[in-house]
């Protein structure tokens, strides 16, 4: 099955914008973008400037009562001039380039089921709402605009679906710290004695944090992904920074991590702190409305699984103020980050109407 008519024209054009998180150039030309095309549809369109970029707001009404939100973000990982060197391409089934997955795909998808449902001449929808946030990419923090999901009915976040064709139903709470230690610097070879080495603090930290904390709890994941010390190849190094990577199924369970992780070990003449960042709440199963959505997946010929992930998104924010939520109705797709990035052009068309059903009354 084909994507509708137009729809790999957007998504090429969409993915030749540059849009890293911070970047506010690149974020206000996709933000253009996706008002023309939002407008062109019949739909109202708004930007709001935040301090992180433009935040988009597009909605249709129709005669429900209830408000339904689709959520998502515009800025991607890739560095200016990845759009340039690897412009949207099509192999077989599969169309590739830098946010495709993650997550212009699913922005096209929710903008299409929106000017559907606005060409509805028999609607059943309330209002429908799509966020599309510019910072979610570089945030540990919630939203911006998370009192403005507070009184909604449900919630649709448009990341991708799975490899499988899953969506995502549940979301690990997820949290980065930076543990940082200081020591004394000193001349390797004639002042080794009075150097205090932060680095190998450092490493016997996340050798603790490995061997200990992860894995100690069922889903606990810790996870170390940076440590960078020294100024010379001559020097004790003084001072060392780590990034953990931390991940569970519970909020408690991710506190009790971070808590875990700071209770470090003495180590002579080292000074040793850690990071205080929250991170993402997880994303709790939404119950009837992921029933719902796996029933509506099978109406559309659309696989009817369901998965837990590990990484985060809004949804999760979403999920947190008791709107429930499900995750993953973006196009079906993959390699999120990476050099072959994808998803799979024949699941466009299904997530579309699968989205425009479970937004109506």
């Amino acid at each position: 099955m084909e994507p509708p008519a137009g729809f790999v024209e957007r998504l090429t054009a969409l993915c030749a914008v540059d849009s890293p998180t911070g970047n506010a150039a690149g974020l206000a030309r996709s933000a253009a973008l996706l008002i023309e095309w939002a407008r062109a549809d019949g739909l109202e369109a708004e930007v709001r400037e935040t301090t992180d970029g433009p935040l988009i707001v597009i909605a249709t009404q129709g005669p429900a009562a209830e408000r339904v939100l689709l959520i998502g973000h515009h800025d991607t990982v890739y560095p200016v001039g990845t759009a340039t060197r690897r412009p949207v391409e099509r192999r077989g089934d599969l169309l590739l380039g830098p946010g495709v997955a993650d997550m212009r795909g699913g922005l096209l998808v929710g903008l299409s089921a929106l000017g559907r449902l606005a060409r509805d001449p028999a609607p059943l929808h309330g209002r429908v709402e799509l966020w599309i946030v510019p910072d979610e990419e570089g945030r540990l923090t919630e939203p911006s605009c998370l009192a403005d999901w507070r009184d909604a009915s449900r919630a649709i976040c448009l990341e991708c679906g799975r490899a499988d064709g899953a969506i995502v139903t549940t979301r690990m709470a997820v949290t980065w710290l930076t543990l940082t230690a200081a020591g004394r610097d000193a001349h390797a070879g004639t002042e080794r004695a009075v150097g205090r080495s932060a680095l190998l603090a450092l490493a016997r930290e996340a050798l603790r944090i490995e061997e200990e904390i992860h894995a100690a709890r069922p889903g606990v994941q810790a996870t170390i992904t940076e440590l960078h010390a020294g100024v010379g190849r001559n020097t004790v190094p003084g001072s060392a920074t780590a990034t953990v990577d931390v991940r569970a199924l519970t909020l408690a369970d991710l506190r009790w991590a971070v808590a875990a992780i700071g209770r470090f070990a003495e180590h002579d003449g080292i000074v040793l702190q850690r990071s205080d960042d929250p991170g993402f709440p997880p994303l709790d199963h939404a119950g009837p409305f992921a029933e719902h959505a796996l029933a509506v997946l099978a109406e559309v010929g659309a696989p009817a699984r369901e998965a837990l992930a590990a990484g985060a998104s809004d949804g999760s924010w979403a999920s947190s103020i008791g709107v429930p939520t499900i995750d993953g109705l973006g196009p079906i797709g993959g390699g999120d980050h990476g050099p072959d990035e994808w998803i799979d052009a024949t699941s466009v068309e299904p997530r579309i109407e699968a989205v425009r059903r479970l937004c109506r009354g």
